[in-house]
């Protein structure tokens, strides 16, 4: 004996494979499975061939001594550990084994690897993919026999089946093709049912960022059908040129905020993000995109796409993490005031918190909210007697228009309220959107296309 070490897990391994093998058949795999985590750098095929071949070899070392319950025990048990246990039952019995299938999968599950991983490989060929995970569906009464059996045996180191197929199914995969699991940014998703065997293919979404410009009035965001088709020319509409590019499903678009349907975005643009669904194609010549996309746009939108990113970016700007934006909005007032009147007036809201009830124009689709925002600076030029032209800068999702007009005591203060006067913005742009945090960047060395 080693000095120093003592052992007897190894017993209390010997019993739970005996006492599972007692009650069901099991392959090398399954049996294996309920050990995983034992042990490093073996498979559970090894784990299980191994805990087969020394629990025969431990009943034959008490069958040796005259244990009469160790031969029963072994005699019972020998058909559900399968080939292992054929030479030894020979030896007793003079007769051939009859291997039982394996309760979980029936003896096939080596196989059905194989098999699932190549339907894989043929289904990838018809998508611009390198990078892939596997996701498994198990059949539900698979999945509440394998945990009944961890539960009536006390099992405390094994894996799912799920998790093996996963793992398994991916390695085959990545030796089949040229193609690696990566789980924290796979371009696909193999989806396998288990144990029918169908496979299919989901490929990510692809994440373009950039900027757009809208150049006209009453274009939509957002695409805004109706029963006669779209309400309105949209953003969303420009980019679909895109589709036919990558040979994606369906864009969606995921802006820092919006504008009305009847403001311009001008001056710096605003940042966007355009999510193809269920591209084909992935390496796509950005630079040439962009040209196609503002080509067949007719100049009302256009676009610069700055490089490839993540959902990291698209959750940064649903938030609408912008700290500032900047408008130019065109006022035309009650009465006509003096620049100098109307300047000295406004200087007052320079700095000021705007408070802001949800504009009525917009009750029926948002809650009746307070807002706080600080408006940071107005500079106001005349163009006419009773017109003006204001340059505002103001937190993020402040709403300009009711700023000019109060709407009814919802806003306050605002820019009717101290002039003393009615006052309606009959245009507006946003002309500067300052970005509070910067937006995620796909390696460069990780796809084609023009550098993010």
């Amino acid at each position: 004996m080693v000095k120093g070490l003592r052992l007897g897990s190894e017993a209390l391994i010997l019993e739970k494979a005996a006492s599972l093998l007692y009650s069901s058949p099991l392959c090398d795999r399954c049996l294996g499975r309920f050990f995983a985590r034992l042990g490093y750098g073996w498979d559970n095929r090894l784990r299980g061939a191994s805990i087969k071949a020394l629990l025969v070899m431990s009943l034959h070392a008490r069958i040796r001594e005259g244990d009469e319950r160790a031969r029963e025990v072994f005699l019972e048990i020998a058909g559900n550990i399968g080939a292992k246990a054929s030479g030894l039952y020979r030896e007793l019995t003079g007769g051939d084994l009859e291997a039982k299938p394996c309760i979980l999968c029936g003896g096939n599950i080596e196989e059905f690897i194989e098999n699932v991983a190549r339907k894989a490989v043929r289904l990838l060929k018809s998508y611009d993919v390198s990078r892939f995970v596997v996701g498994v569906r198990l059949n539900k009464e698979i999945r509440e026999l394998e945990e009944r059996l961890k539960m009536e045996h006390g099992i405390e180191y094994g894996e799912s089946i799920k998790a093996e197929l996963r793992r398994e199914i991916g390695k085959r995969i990545q030796k089949l093709a040229s193609v690696e699991v990566d789980f924290s940014s796979p371009e696909a998703t193999i989806l396998v049912d288990y144990p029918s065997g169908e496979v299919d293919v989901k490929p990510s979404s692809l994440f373009v960022r950039g900027t757009y410009w809208k150049k006209g009035r009453m274009i939509s965001q957002a695409y805004w059908p109706s029963p006669t088709g779209p309400r309105y020319y949209s953003v969303e509409q420009a980019s679909w040129p895109l589709l036919r590019i990558a040979r994606a499903e369906r864009v969606v678009l995921h802006a820092m905020g919006r504008e009305d349907v009847d403001a311009r975005m001008l001056g710096t643009g605003r940042p966007v993000v355009v999510e193809l669904k269920q591209p084909m194609k992935r390496r796509i010549n950005l630079e040439e995109a962009e040209k196609v996309v503002n080509r067949e746009s007719g100049s009302l939108v256009e676009f610069r796409f700055e490089g490839f990113t993540d959902r990291k970016t698209v959750i940064l700007y649903k938030e609408d993490a912008s700290s500032t934006k900047v408008y130019k909005a065109l006022i035309l007032l009650g009465e006509p005031i003096s620049v100098e009147e109307v300047l000295k007036a406004l200087e007052s809201l320079r700095g000021a918190v705007i408070n802001q009830w949800t504009p009525q124009r917009v009750l029926h689709r948002r809650a009746n909210v307070l807002r706080r925002k600080r408006l940071h600076d107005i500079r106001c030029t005349g163009v006419m007697p009773g017109l003006i032209e204001c340059l505002i800068k103001a937190d993020a999702g402040l709403y300009i228009k009711e700023l000019v007009s109060g709407d009814n005591g919802r806003t306050n203060p605002s820019i009717a309220g101290v002039l003393g006067t009615g006052a309606q913005c009959i245009e507006l742009d946003v002309v500067g959107v300052e970005p509070a945090a910067a937006p995620s960047t796909v390696h460069p060395g990780e796809l084609t296309g023009r550098p993010g």
